[in-house]
């Protein structure tokens, strides 16, 4: 299901309209403040982002999708205006309830597709990297960390958006949620090295480490689902996380909050 939502994503993308972007004014006021240029909560969504949900919905293959996604779907299709754009107020907060987690899905992916429009199209000298654990392009907290080899030991990490899709460098052996750099730890699952929870026991959080010296390939959305199994082991231990677009709203409990 998430292949084919990801294959409508890439297809709604080719042909979004052109929406708003922050103008230069804009984004020297964001970095002045140390605000994220397009920060939901400061840079309201346009309409691209309709565009970008009917043209996802229009690209899904319902045979790759099950029963119960259709229903979703067909349901969101159907919903008023007023109701969708409470939904995606409500993923942009991260306050989804667990009635609306069906629809949410979409309503993530269409966001996800306009966010990454605006991203792409801003300059790189208008973003502030530096010492952040949130997207320095959209203020949104990254999705998972991937490490590849290089520069110490410990190699690169770049941390990836959950939102507007963008990657940024961060330090090693540092929690993402709160920066110590005190009571870090690791935990895997047994038979598995590409994947790791760096855990804080300062703030009780942790995040996702994919290693690209252990596997080659990796999208970090996809791969973050595909080891739902690590979030219950350590929320099993009282560690949690935001979790994944996809599936706020619809699983709580261990690890995820």
């Amino acid at each position: 299901m998430i292949a084919a939502l990801a294959s409508a994503q890439h297809e709604a993308l080719a042909t979004l309209p052109m929406g708003r972007l922050p103008g230069r004014a804009q984004v020297a006021d964001a970095k002045a403040a140390g605000r994220a240029p397009l920060d939901p909560e400061h840079w309201p969504r346009d309409e691209s982002w309709r565009a970008a949900l009917d043209a996802v919905l229009a690209k899904l293959e319902p045979a790759a999708i099950p029963p119960q996604a259709q229903d979703a779907a067909s349901a969101l299709a159907a919903t008023s205006s007023a109701k969708v754009e409470g939904i995606a107020q409500s993923f942009l907060s991260g306050e989804v309830g667990s009635a609306d987690a069906g629809k949410a899905v979409f309503v993530a992916a269409a966001l996800q597709v306009a966010w990454t429009r605006m991203a792409a199209l801003l300059d790189a000298s208008d973003l502030d990297p530096v010492d952040r654990g949130t997207c320095p392009t959209c203020g949104s907290p990254p999705v998972a960390g991937l490490i590849a080899p290089g520069g110490t030991k410990f190699g690169h990490r770049h941390l990836h958006c959950s939102l507007c899709a963008t990657a940024w460098r961060f330090v090693r052996v540092r929690c993402v949620n709160c920066g110590s750099t005190d009571k870090i730890t690791y935990r895997q699952l047994a038979g598995t090295s590409y994947v790791r929870a760096e855990c804080c026991g300062n703030c009780q959080s942790y995040s996702k480490l994919f290693y690209l010296d252990t596997v080659k390939v990796v999208e970090p959305t996809a791969d973050d689902l595909a080891s739902l199994g690590l979030d219950v082991l350590v929320g099993e231990e009282g560690f949690s996380r935001v979790p994944n677009p996809f599936i706020v709203g619809s699983m709580t409990g261990p690890g995820l909050s």
